[in-house]
């Protein structure tokens, strides 16, 4: 189709509002060297009538366009002086069917100056970028990879391989194991060995949350949404989640009614904020942890079967730390080496002995604790028993730790089997959850017994 005049004159229009806002100057030459477009009257003070048909060097001071039509190769970015301001200017050739029919000139910045304030301005905004990306990334990211998850033990290592293949997947995962066995460790690794890695990792301790406040944390709210709302609304954990991973930690304490929220969440893959009537498309992947069985939760009515199998598609039993023996002293060379960067410290057979005959209630989180408090009060670079907390090394001489050394008050019997017997009793309780039946039995006598003892040794019941 011809276009008519009137539609040639306005694309033309056009096309010189753009080059007029888009380039400080712009020059067109012919195969002679002649101009045949000139936008340079901002920088050079010259009107285009006064020069269209002279050839470009008797126009434009320290030009190289005519050498770029004779040679055919563009010049990007280079430096010219023009009336004493350095400017950035690039040349064109003009080819048609393999032949240089002419070239164009183009200065973007007039001055090298506006060149140097960019650069400034792109590194200034490169910082805050990098800033906030570190922001995000302490915020949102895993901390810990699979490489952190330090272990000799063979039922360790299958679970690692395990979570390492289902990481790979978008599976649910469900971790279980005893407060301190390292249940945040394997959620975080999961999500750092994910194609999901760098988008956020979200964390909600769900014993942590009040009863009444779970589904505007879960979900988020609208202005207004109730009484004490804040008037701009609030984004939920599972909308911060979106792409990423949300890692549900303490699972066991979510009331029923939030679960059944949860597994519409699930099966629909979309939330509603509270006081809101749009739905929100959701693709994340869920990991939950608990230190209690859920699935004997389950047959007690406190926690939902469908929603248990709905997360626990892939299962995750982590094992306390007095069945993985052969760790504690791996763990304890590498806490030595965390705490005691100034200075390599060793420690004696007899403590080591002592840490490896104890049965650890709280896991690695007590082992770690106690390399630290121990190292806190050490006056040499060798860790023997004395450092260690009384109940450990009482325990350690108690199952067969050679080399025990007394504390200093003295060699007194009754008062040393006392503190045995107070320790005992207090881990029993311990591990029973304070059940006095259980923690009875677990020491091989009878409840009432126990309760003598308690009362005799000071232990509150």
């Amino acid at each position: 189709m011809i276009k008519s005049y009137e539609q040639l004159k306005w694309e033309m229009e056009i096309l010189d509002e753009f080059i007029e806002k888009a380039y400080e100057g712009l020059i067109i030459i012919d195969r002679e060297g002649k101009i045949v477009k000139f936008k340079y009257e901002r920088l050079l003070d010259i009107k285009e009538e006064d020069v269209i048909g002279k050839h470009v060097t008797d126009v434009i001071e320290n030009t190289r366009l005519h050498i770029v039509l004779k040679t055919g190769t563009p010049e990007i970015g280079d430096i010219q002086k023009i009336k004493g301001h350095d400017v950035v200017t690039s040349r064109i050739p003009i080819i048609r069917s393999g032949e240089v029919v002419g070239a164009v000139g183009t200065i973007l910045f007039k001055d090298v100056q506006e060149v140097k304030h960019l650069s400034d301005h792109l590194e200034k905004m490169k910082a805050h970028v990098k800033k906030v990306n570190k922001e995000l990334k302490r915020l949102n990211l895993a901390k810990y990879s699979f490489e952190q998850i330090l272990t000799a033990d063979p039922q360790m290592v299958m679970l690692i391989h395990t979570a390492k293949m289902a990481a790979e997947t978008n599976s649910s995962v469900y971790i279980e194991g005893a407060s301190g066995t390292g249940k945040e460790y394997f959620a975080h690794a999961i999500h750092e060995a994910s194609y999901r890695r760098y988008a956020p990792f979200i964390r909600i301790n769900c014993a942590s949350i009040p009863k009444d406040l779970f589904e505007s944390e879960l979900f988020g709210y609208e202005p207004g949404a109730f009484t004490g709302a804040s008037t701009h609304g609030r984004i939920g954990k599972f909308e911060l989640a979106n792409g990423g991973t949300i890692f549900l930690d303490e699972l066991s304490a979510m009331p029923l009614e939030m679960q059944v929220k949860l597994l519409r969440v699930i099966e629909e893959r979309e939330i509603e904020r509270i006081g809101g009537n749009q739905s929100i498309q959701l693709d994340v992947r869920i990991i939950s942890a608990s230190n209690e069985n859920l699935y004997d939760l389950t047959a007690t009515g406190q926690f939902r079967h469908d929603l248990y199998y709905r997360l626990n598609v892939v299962g995750l039993k982590l094992p306390p730390l007095k069945e993985r023996q052969r760790d504690v002293a791996l763990l304890t060379h590498h806490f030595l080496s965390q705490f005691a960067k100034d200075k390599p410290i060793e420690i004696t057979k007899q403590a080591l002995n002592a840490l490896e005959a104890y049965s650890w209630p709280g896991n690695v989180r007590e082992l770690r604790n106690v390399i630290e408090s121990a190292l806190a009060l050490i006056q040499s670079n060798v860790l023997t028993i004395r450092e260690l907390p009384e109940n450990i090394s009482l325990y350690g001489s108690a199952h067969g730790s050679k080399g025990y050394a007394f504390a200093s008050d003295g060699l007194d019997l009754k008062v040393k089997l006392d503190q045995l017997e107070r320790q005992m009793i207090e881990e029993a309780l311990y591990q029973s959850g304070d059940c006095k039946t259980k923690a009875a039995q677990m020491l091989g006598i009878h409840r009432t017994a126990l309760y003598k003892k308690m009362h005799k040794l000071g232990i509150l019941s």
